[in-house]
C-alpha cells in the first residue's frame, strides 16, 4: 500500500511538470506592441488609450503614461491630449461630425503609432412601431418585437448598429454604506434580429444588430429586433429607447471580427479550436481608432398610449 501511494505520488508530479512544460511550449512570451484604442463619439471630447500588449503571464496590460498623443485634422489644428489616468489621453475638444482625424502617438523606444477614422454624420429614423406580442418562445414566454424605418444613402457606405437602452430611476444596493439607494442609471437591453428572408441580414455576418448598406438599394430599410420577456421586463420608472449608432468601417469590422473571436473560444467534441485574430487598424501597433454618432428616440410602449 505504502509502495502504491509513492507511486502514485510520482505520477502526479510527473504529471503537473509535463503540463507545465506544455504550457511554457505551447504558449511562449511574445515581444510587448504598443496598443491604441479610442472611440471618436460625435459632440463627446477626445478620450484614448495607449498601452503595451501583455503576455499570459502578465496580470493586466501595462499603461502608458508618457506617450505623445496628438490628434489633427483638416479642419483644426493640431491638438497634443493631456494623460489622465489608466493609460487614457483626454482634451475638451469636441469631435465634429463628417471629420476626418489622425490620431499620432510617440513612445519611447517605439516606432511611431498612426490610426484614422471619419465620423460618421447621424442617421435619422422614423416610423417606430411596438408588437407586444409578435410569437413565443420555447417555453411559451412573450416574444416583443420593435421595427422602425431608417433613412439611407445608396451612393455611401454605411454602417449601423441597432440597441435598446432604458434610463430610469433605480433602487440599488450601495456597498460601501451598506443600504439601498436610489440612483439614475442607463442599461442596454438584450435584443436579438433574425435574418428570414431579409436580403440584407442574410448578407451578414454575426451579429445581425450591427449590419451595412451594402445590399440596401433604396432611400430606407425597415429594421426590426425582438426582445424576450424572461430577459426584459421595464418598469414604470424606465423610459425604454431605441439608440442607433451610425458607425465607420473599422467599427464594423471590429464588431464582426470579435465575434469570431468569442465564438472560437469555444471548443466542441470532436471539434479542433479555430483562432482568429483580432481586428487592428493601427499602424505600427495593435487597437482600433473608431468613429460613431448616436440617434435616440424614444420607444412608445401601448400601456402609455
Amino acid at each position: 500500500m505504502k509502495k502504491t501511494i509513492q507511486l502514485f505520488c510520482i505520477l502526479t508530479i510527473i504529471f503537473f511538470s509535463s503540463c507545465h512544460a506544455l504550457v511554457e511550449d505551447e504558449f511562449p512570451n511574445f515581444s510587448s506592441q504598443p496598443v491604441l484604442n479610442g472611440l471618436l463619439e460625435a459632440d463627446s471630447t477626445f478620450r484614448v488609450q495607449v498601452s503595451i500588449s501583455a503576455n499570459l503571464s502578465d496580470s493586466s496590460p501595462k499603461y502608458v503614461d508618457n506617450a505623445r498623443v496628438i490628434i489633427e485634422s483638416i479642419q483644426n489644428a493640431p491638438d497634443t491630449l493631456s494623460y489622465s489616468e489608466k493609460g487614457w489621453y483626454v482634451s475638451p475638444c469636441k469631435v465634429l461630425t463628417g471629420e476626418t482625424y489622425t490620431c499620432k502617438v510617440s513612445i519611447p523606444g517605439y516606432n511611431l503609432m498612426t490610426a484614422h477614422t471619419t465620423v460618421p454624420v447621424p442617421t435619422d429614423f422614423d416610423s417606430i412601431v411596438f408588437t407586444d406580442v409578435a410569437s413565443r418562445g420555447e417555453e411559451g414566454e412573450k416574444i416583443s418585437a420593435i421595427e422602425f424605418r431608417i433613412q439611407n444613402n445608396p451612393a455611401e457606405k454605411q454602417f449601423w448598429e441597432v440597441q435598446l437602452i432604458t434610463s430610469g430611476w433605480r433602487e440599488m444596493y450601495d456597498f460601501d454604506l451598506h443600504d439601498y439607494v436610489t440612483v439614475f442609471k442607463t442599461e442596454e437591453k438584450y435584443i436579438y434580429m433574425l435574418a428570414g428572408r431579409d436580403s440584407v441580414l442574410l448578407n451578414e455576418p454575426n451579429p445581425l444588430t450591427v449590419f451595412s448598406n451594402k445590399k440596401i438599394n433604396n432611400n430606407s430599410y425597415t429594421a426590426k429586433f425582438y426582445l424576450n420577456e424572461r430577459y426584459n421586463n421595464f418598469s414604470r420608472d424606465e423610459t425604454p429607447y431605441i439608440q442607433l449608432k451610425t458607425v465607420d468601417a473599422s467599427y464594423y469590422n471590429y464588431i464582426k471580427q470579435y465575434y469570431l473571436y468569442e465564438m472560437a473560444g469555444g471548443v466542441d467534441i470532436g471539434k479542433g479550436s479555430q483562432k482568429y485574430p483580432l481586428y487592428s487598424n493601427v499602424t505600427n501597433g495593435q487597437g482600433v481608432f473608431m468613429g460613431i454618432s448616436v440617434t435616440r428616440k424614444r420607444v412608445i410602449l401601448p400601456e402609455e398610449e
